[in-house]
């Protein structure tokens, strides 16, 4: 692993501490954790973005239509 020098504001470095209490985890592994999480959470949001961008309105309206579909099914089987 690599060592990282993060300023964060003392709030957020509060928040942290908190969390990793609440959890009975120690500091640095739930931060590692947290950091590992948003920055797979943004690539995954980038990666959507570019599949959005250039998509072809034939391909979006596939889509469209895979949802609703989807939406029927969870909606007849809450029905049940």
């Amino acid at each position: 692993m690599e060592r990282i020098n993060l300023n964060v504001p003392s709030d957020l470095r509060a928040s942290l501490r908190q969390l990793a209490r609440q959890r009975r985890r120690n500091e640095s592994a739930l931060a590692r954790e947290l950091l590992a999480k948003a920055i797979e959470d943004a690539q995954r949001e980038e990666f959507y973005r570019r599949v959005a961008a250039e998509a072809t309105p034939a391909a979006l309206a596939r889509d469209v239509e895979i949802a609703e579909s989807f939406l029927r099914f969870l909606a007849h089987d809450d029905a049940r």
